[in-house]
């Protein structure tokens, strides 16, 4: 291999890398996906926490300075007040950055306590997505929440009895293509979004069973997200052990898969597997 090429090999496995992991409740998915920072390649992981899942992190046993590596953004999300959608739409698109309030999820909050008395700007996190490095993770934890949430928001205002209809999926589709989109190009750093599990009925032959998809927004949606990722894993629990499977022949009516070839059967599952075995970061020393 000559010079240019090797320079184009390592380009190639220095791209960045959108994830997904899915599974059923309490299956492993953020013990999977924290164990990113137990990485030395890793550097920074910002993680963004619209379901109140990233408690997790506080009892995996990651060190200190393994937790300082996580900065957590908590963003409130209902369905009166579809906070999540709004805010992670305004962090993927603002070229300025925004200042995200740490009580209420916000960006630019004008609400008591989240603005300085003195200067009367916002305070909080501030976050700039063109700011984040290939050796960073990007982390939006759950899928499934902000698919939620941006159907409240092309809902909001109506009653809790309302029925959405055609155009409230097309509108809810619209702001999730927006977000995903940008994850799906990873441009500046590499994304990772966890999600919850759908079982989708089809047809095959005449024969109706039970598909499995990442369940994010309408049941549509759910059949078509895994298209914006280059690996998608599926985490499950068996014989009272975390597992997991990321290959395209894993489980035939599970969506799995990985661009890399990344294959997670038969090992104790870690981001490491995807990360440094995948070839999506450089080993330190190597």
């Amino acid at each position: 291999m000559n010079l240019n090429e090797h320079e184009a090999q390592s380009n190639i496995e220095r791209e960045n890398h959108a994830i997904l992991v899915y599974g059923h409740s309490k299956t492993g998915k953020t013990w999977l996906v924290g164990t990113a920072a137990q990485i030395p390649e890793v550097k920074r992981i910002v993680w963004v926490d619209v379901e109140n899942g990233s408690a997790t992190l506080s009892h995996m046993g990651l060190t200190t300075e393994e937790k300082a590596k996580i900065i957590l953004i908590k963003i409130p999300d209902t369905r009166e007040v579809p906070r999540a959608i709004e805010t992670v739409l305004k962090m993927l698109s603002s070229k300025d950055g925004v200042t995200i309030c740490y009580k209420h999820g916000k960006i630019d909050c004008k609400e008591p306590p989240c603005i300085n008395p003195i200067t009367k700007k916002s305070t909080g996190t501030f976050f700039r997505l063109q700011d984040m490095t290939h050796e960073e993770l990007l982390v939006i934890d759950t899928g499934s929440q902000l698919g939620d949430s941006a159907l409240a928001l092309a809902t909001i205002g109506k009653d809790i009895s309302y029925k959405p209809t055609f155009d409230d999926f097309g509108e809810a589709k619209k702001y999730l293509h927006s977000i995903f989109s940008v994850l799906q190009a990873a441009v500046f750093t590499n994304p990772v979004v966890i999600s919850h599990m759908i079982a989708i009925e089809e047809e095959y032959n005449g024969i109706k069973r039970d598909k499995f998809y990442p369940m994010v927004g309408s049941r549509a949606f759910s059949q078509v997200v895994a298209s914006y990722f280059g690996t998608v894993v599926l985490t499950e629990t068996r014989l009272g052990k975390h597992i997991a499977g990321s290959s395209s022949t894993y489980k035939a009516d599970y969506v799995t898969g990985s661009r890399l070839n990344i294959k997670l059967e038969g090992k104790e599952p870690t981001m490491k597997e995807i990360l440094i075995t995948g070839g999506v970061l450089k080993e330190i020393g190597k």
